[in-house]
């Protein structure tokens, strides 16, 4: 790997204001509080357009993207790699998984970075507000652990 691209990188995806949506960025606001300066470790949140991540995508060499999935039950742990379609219809523009193919498709960047998604299942929010519900906080909570253990696996990996 080139000396500024990073191992890992790990992008929540969401939107604060719609409740548990913001699961994701919840994610990476944690991880980056104790991961924060590791050199092989990058963190990033995707709160708007998704295809912004294609002016990263040279920035390391997996991605890892940790999102809100509409399920039946608030607060499952759900985890893919590249699904070619998403679990429902997307509270974005076009789901994480759309992008990264299309990008691909296009040959945004060569070689294109493996990727996959990380997930925390919520009911689709029917209002906005602030703050996730204590299934999903619960749920966020193990996610955290699980990324932590793939980070010091990434970095032991490098080292």
């Amino acid at each position: 790997m080139k000396p500024d691209k990073h191992a890992l990188a790990i992008v929540g995806v969401g939107n604060t204001i719609a409740g548990d949506d913001g699961a994701g960025v919840e994610v990476v606001r944690r991880l980056k509080t104790i991961w924060d300066g590791e050199p092989d470790i990058f963190f990033h949140t995707l709160e708007g357009d998704h295809f912004e991540i294609a002016d990263l995508l040279d920035r390391a060499g997996k991605f890892i993207f940790v999102d809100a999935i509409a399920g039946a039950r608030p607060g499952e742990l759900v985890r893919m790699g590249k699904t070619c379609s998403s679990f429902a219809p997307s509270l974005h523009q076009a789901d994480i998984a759309a992008v990264m193919h299309c990008l691909a498709a296009l040959g945004t960047v060569d070689p294109f970075p493996s990727w996959e998604l990380w997930g925390v299942t919520i009911l689709p929010p029917s209002e906005l507000g602030e703050g996730l519900t204590p299934e999903v906080e619960a749920a966020v909570e193990i996610l955290c652990g699980k990324l932590c253990r793939l980070i010091e696996a990434t970095i032991g990996a490098v080292l």
